[in-house]
């Protein structure tokens, strides 16, 4: 696995790296003091002592020039370290124009620092102002290897929610969730992670388990199902795919060549995604979801009508399910715009020959509502909060139509 961002120590004395050497990465300091020197006449000129919390190595990283100063730990130091790849992409999609900016600054920034024997004070405003970017780029960067090492260490894994026919009262499906379970019991939230990973580029990655943990599941879930009941369709598995991923057509290559390769029946596999990424970039949307296809899979659009809905993408993209926002199953019993707004997405998704599921169904009453709206499936607390495997195993022998 390629690493952009992970830890090293270093000793009292040990040099980081020297003056001309490559600039390849740049350094947070974790914990620890480093000494920033550079060589005059002959002689060492110390020109910065840097704490935990500091930059540096940043100005050859980004322009890719030798390194202009050495670098040595005071005492046991411990650094994160930040690959150039890391900021590659990031740079290069960066306006023209800012990224003409950036390299004028650093040129002119070198050329006043060879003029200078040590660094200029700042004002205490600009002093302030550098240390809150510091401080919100060091919690990024934090947080992106803590991200990680959780990835690399195995703390992530699939909870599975049925998602239950609400004509005949059996499970139709499931949705694949990811949960991250630290060390120490806990979890982290997806709202909090999944934003990071996708903007931190992990998200491949991790899109990449999720879909091959999910059709690993998906087969043994279809086979526990065969067992309790052979005449009846094995459960689908809707797996959630990022904007993301398929934002690069290689990517999304490599998604159908995973679910090509497994043993999972692909008409079983419903991959989801959500309405930004055709609003935001339709031609690219119309080719990766064509290229899914190809590999015998149903596509569903999550979360549909919570802000970036368009009537046009329904005719325009090869769907087959919309799954209506839980925002609108939640409020059906206090809100008539939000029971309209449900009763309009059902009409629509029949007269397009979708299927439809709604998600957030807490109450029977709710259930029961959609059901009578013409909804054909139903996922929600109400029915079962999403499940580890080995759970979602027993809870499927106490169904009806599976025991």
């Amino acid at each position: 696995m390629t690493k952009s961002v992970y830890s090293m120590q270093f000793s009292a004395g040990e040099e980081i790296f020297r003056i001309g050497d490559r600039g390849h990465n740049a350094f947070f300091i974790e914990t620890g003091r480093v000494e920033i020197s550079i060589a005059r006449n002959g002689e060492k000129v110390v020109v910065a002592e840097l704490d935990a919390g500091e930059i540096f190595g940043e100005m050859s990283m980004i322009d890719d020039a030798p390194r202009s100063a050495t670098v040595t730990a005071l005492e046991e130091t411990v650094v994160i370290v930040i690959e150039r790849s890391r900021m590659i992409q990031p740079l290069s999609s960066i306006d023209p124009m800012m990224n003409l900016l950036l390299r004028v600054v650093l040129t002119r920034f070198r050329n006043s620092q060879n003029q200078m024997m040590g660094l200029r004070a700042k004002s205490g405003e600009d002093a302030k102002s550098l240390d809150e970017i510091r401080r919100l780029a060091f919690d990024r960067i934090n947080a992106e290897k803590t991200l990680r090492e959780a990835l690399e260490a195995g703390e992530f894994e699939m909870h599975y929610q049925p998602i239950v026919d609400l004509d005949e009262g059996h499970v139709a499906g499931f949705e694949a969730l990811i949960r991250w379970r630290k060390k120490d019991g806990g979890f982290v939230s997806p709202v909090e992670f999944i934003p990071l990973a996708e903007e931190t580029g992990l998200i491949v990655e991790l899109g990449r388990w999720i879909l091959e943990t999910g059709l690993c599941d998906q087969i043994e879930l279809a086979g526990v199902c065969r067992a309790l009941a052979p005449d009846r369709k094995a459960p689908f598995m809707s797996i959630n795919v990022s904007g993301v991923q398929l934002s690069d057509m290689d990517e999304t290559r490599v998604l159908t060549d995973m679910v090509e390769s497994s043993n999972a029946v692909p008409a079983d596999i419903k991959l989801e995604i959500t309405e930004s990424l055709m609003v935001e970039n339709a031609d690219q949307a119309a080719a990766a979801l064509a290229k899914l296809r190809e590999s015998g899979v149903s596509i569903a659009i999550d979360d549909f009508g919570t802000g970036y809905s368009s009537l046009s993408y329904l005719h325009q993209f090869p769907l087959d399910t919309l799954k209506i926002d839980r925002a609108f199953v939640i409020n059906m019993d206090t809100s008539e715009n939000a029971r309209r707004i449900v009763l309009s997405i059902i009409q629509l998704a029949l007269a397009l020959d979708l299927n439809i599921v709604a998600e957030g169904i807490e109450e029977k009453r709710q259930m029961d509502a959609l059901r009578d709206l013409g909804c054909q499936y139903g996922q929600g607390y109400y029915m079962s909060k999403p499940q580890p495997l080995t759970d979602v195993i027993a809870f499927m022998k106490t169904m009806p139509g599976w025991k």
